[in-house]
This record gives C-alpha cells, structure tokens and sequence, in this order.
C-alpha cells in the first residue's frame, strides 16, 4: 500500500491526545492518522513522546502524545530513534490561514503561525522537512486563535472537514508513493 519512492519514511500527524479534543479543529492531523491507520489495518501503540503505528511498506505513522505546542518533542523522539533526518520526515496539521477544505503541501518553509509546526521547527532547528498543512479557517474576526482551534467543528463543517481529512490521507499516500512535487499537482488548492 505504501511503499516510500518519495524518501519519507515517518508521517508525523500534528494534534492534542485525548477524547477532549478529538472533534476540534486542532486535531485535524490526527483524524488524518487515524484514517490511515484504519485503512491499512493498524493500530497505535504508546511509545513515550508519541504513539506509533507501522504501514505496510515500513512507513512510520506518528501521533504525539504531548500537547500540539509541544509537538517538537515527539518530532525530535522518533527521528532520534529510528535515526532517519527531518527531511524524511512529513508534518501534517491544521492552518487556520488556509480555507477550510484545502490543502497545501510544501517541501519546507516556516510554520505560517502554527504553533505545532513552529514548534518542530524550533527544536529540529530546521525548516528543511515537508508539511501538509489542512485549511480550518478563517476564523471568526472576534474569537480569540486558541478558542477557536480548540473548539469543536461545527455541524454545518463537519462533512467538508471530513472530505478534507480523507483527501489530505489520499495526499500523504502520494507523497510517500511518489514526491512531494507529484501530490502538489493533484492536492493543492480547494478540495
């Protein structure tokens, strides 16, 4: 299913840990996990900073067990233990600066304001990895950042969140399959 041409060889799926936040906008790496996971037929298991899943083909599917601020933790963790670098290495989380429902895939660059994401940067001291980024937003002009990335997805969003969340596993595949160039091609923009 998921042989790795690409070189990636780890997907780590940004979110918090817990049945709290498993319905908000936060958590949209994690529905992706879990997506994957359930299609290949796998389960995670806790190992310290992260849980871990196996895909066929040898591809590790990565959850931190810390909170989203703190995900450079987990990203830091499985790279030291399975001693592959970064760059073999895709990120994939929530933006509330893309519209919901689309996806952008990049080779590197910064983390846009995602804390998760700036968070991995900070402690891999790297920019140079790639991130597929879920478009949750914008949102409402008035609501605090956190407030709104922790709240859960409104009914009326739920099944564009759930078309985004299985287009953005469909990405992933194709990133691993084949580059992160082949997946822009097809994935980027609106869902």
């Amino acid at each position: 299913m998921c042989t790795s041409d690409s070189g990636i060889s780890i997907i780590l799926c940004l979110g918090n840990p817990g049945l709290k936040y498993a319905l908000t906008w936060h958590n949209a790496g994690f529905w992706v996990a879990d997506i994957l996971a359930r299609e290949a037929g796998v389960s995670f298991k806790r190992a310290g900073a992260f849980e871990i899943a196996y895909l066929p083909g040898g591809i590790h599917l990565v959850k931190p067990s810390v909170y989203m601020n703190e995900s450079g933790r987990s990203a830091g963790a499985i790279l030291t233990a399975k001693q592959i670098p970064p760059e073999n290495m895709l990120v994939v989380c929530d933006d509330v600066n893309i519209p919901l429902g689309s996806l952008r895939l990049r080779r590197n660059g910064s983390s846009g304001g995602q804390n998760g994401l700036k968070n991995v940067i900070d402690v891999l001291n790297t920019q140079e990895f790639p991130r597929l980024r879920m478009g949750i937003g914008p949102k409402p002009e008035r609501m605090d950042l956190a407030r709104f990335v922790l709240k859960k997805v409104p009914k009326a969003n739920q099944e564009l969140a759930s078309i985004m969340a299985h287009k953005a596993a469909n990405c992933v595949l194709e990133t691993v399959k084949t580059s992160v160039e082949a997946a822009q091609a097809i994935y980027n923009g609106q869902i």
